[in-house]
């Protein structure tokens, strides 16, 4: 199920990552692995690069079978041209979870950065109506201007209603690539 989303939503996922610029929070670090709290994450620091934002948790079946994909775009788009940044919506003792998603991107082989948002607060952005990410995972495809191109609740399917992330994804990314 993909859906634009208003002017509304994209202004609250701007001044989100403008609040996370404050000069007292960490540092961006677009390193692949674990990067911590969310609270340390500019969407602005992306901007001229089409962007994938993926929400996901470790304890959901269709994140686990979604993340080789995003591994697969991020070996074949350059990091020049494409970021993909991981979400998890996974909640507990910090320490725990820190941990856990530690393993958890050890054992997918991950290579983009992942930043923990376990309160929720940038991915309420995405539906404001509520207080947690409603569905995982939720991909989101943001061009080059910064503004959500498409947004895919649950696993993405090509036209012929297979799971197809890689090749939905990618076909959306090549196509802002080429400006279309």
């Amino acid at each position: 199920m993909n859906r634009r989303h208003s002017p509304i939503v994209i202004l609250c996922a701007l001044l989100l990552g403008a609040n996370a610029c404050d000069s007292s929070r960490a540092a961006q670090d677009p390193a692949p692995g674990y990067r911590g709290s969310i609270d340390g994450f500019d969407l602005s620091a992306y901007q001229g690069r089409v962007m994938v934002l993926n929400f996901w948790a470790t304890w959901c079946g269709p994140c686990r079978t979604e993340i080789p994909h995003l591994v697969r775009l991020r070996e074949d788009f350059p990091e020049e041209d494409l970021a993909i940044i991981g979400i998890s919506v996974d909640t507990g003792r910090s320490s725990q979870i820190d941990a856990m998603l530690k393993l958890f991107i050890d054992h997918f082989g991950i290579n983009y950065p992942i930043y923990l948002d376990g309160e929720q607060k940038f991915s309420a952005a995405y539906d404001p109506a509520a207080w947690y990410m409603r569905f995982v995972p939720t991909t989101v495809i943001i061009d080059q201007q910064g503004q959500i191109y498409d947004t895919h609740f649950g696993l993405s399917r090509n036209a012929a209603g297979k799971v197809d992330p890689y090749g939905v994804l990618g076909a959306q990314v090549q196509k802002l690539l080429d400006g279309a």
